[in-house]
């Protein structure tokens, strides 16, 4: 058994299948199967099922993807510790985020590089992508909508509230909120069921007996922002997204209220981090409280006590 098979194994398992596990780890799917193969056959046990569908974990499976987590979460545990050892003047960091963060929260991010003295590696991609990284220990820490699987560790930044934005012309009204029953009215954009603030629309939706409109449903924030931007279209988003063509009043802009619909701004991280990455972890989240594009009235800090 090594550490390759190990990851190999857990990529597959978050990734739901040998196909898109391999796209990740940029890797043959022939290769990866070959892997796991052969951690099945030391292990005298059936990891995975495999099916149409992609795979699924057997009981053995179940019980032993806790301890490939700890065992992966261990060994970038170590690479810390050695890197303390090494290390020159200016620590990496890298850090990811997710895609619809990048506009509001990268450039405070960047400041990191700057005013830490450190050399930053900022990466973009979706929660599963990150949340692997930070257990593969490609990644030291990263910014999302999600909470961390185990055995990471949660930090809730901020909450923000969501908006409807549309077209120029609503500029006319001075209605600057609207109820969730009001949405019904109007046609939306959203990104597809895996994003967060469509989720947590949906379910604020169902809770109050409410059916919302989608009337296209796209899975690129950039194709959803060149919709809302040039096709006169509506959208239900933080207002960090589009928060340049607001201000300039390219859009308009109304907070969404009974009920108030929030989403929570987290900061994931390994379990297991050097006392100087904790430090560094700790600056980054005031830096971005104190840089958010949520307007003061809107923002709801939370405690940045790990989950």
């Amino acid at each position: 058994m090594d550490v390759r098979q190990i990851r190999d194994f857990v990529a597959v398992v978050r990734c739901s299948s040998f196909a898109a596990a391999s796209r990740q780890l940029r890797v043959s799917q022939p290769g990866l199967g070959y892997q796991v193969r052969q951690l099945e056959d030391e292990l005298q046990v059936q990891l995975l099922e495999r099916h149409a569908r992609g795979v699924s974990l057997t009981r053995a499976g179940e019980i032993f993807l806790d301890h490939a987590e700890s065992v992966l979460t261990e060994i970038n545990k170590a690479k810390l510790a050695m890197a303390a050892l090494v290390q020159d003047d200016r620590q990496e960091l890298r850090i990811g985020i997710a895609a619809s963060l990048v506009e509001a929260l990268g450039p405070t991010l960047l400041e990191t590089d700057q005013q830490d003295k450190m050399r930053l590696r900022l990466k973009e991609g979706c929660a599963t992508e990150l949340q692997d990284g930070l257990i593969n220990g490609s990644l030291d820490l990263a910014v999302c909508l999600d909470e961390g699987r185990r055995p990471l560790k949660t930090i809730a930044v901020y909450s923000e509230p969501l908006y409807l934005v549309g077209p120029k012309s609503d500029l006319r009204s001075r209605q600057r909120i609207i109820s969730l029953a009001e949405l019904t009215a109007f046609p939306l954009v959203l990104g597809n069921r895996g994003h967060t603030a469509r989720r947590l629309l949906e379910e604020a939706a169902t809770v109050a007996g409410i059916k919302l409109t989608v009337d296209q449903e796209v899975d690129s924030l950039a194709l959803l922002r060149s919709v809302v931007l040039h096709g006169g279209c509506y959208t239900v988003i933080p207002h960090g997204t589009f928060a340049a063509e607001i201000a300039n009043k390219s859009l308009s802009v109304r907070r969404i209220v009974n009920p108030e619909i929030r989403q929570s701004v987290n900061v994931l991280h390994p379990a297991a981090v050097s006392a100087s990455m904790e430090k560094i972890i700790g600056r980054v989240i005031q830096r971005m409280r104190s840089r958010t594009p949520v307007s003061s009235q809107a923002m709801s800090l939370v405690s940045t006590a790990a989950a």
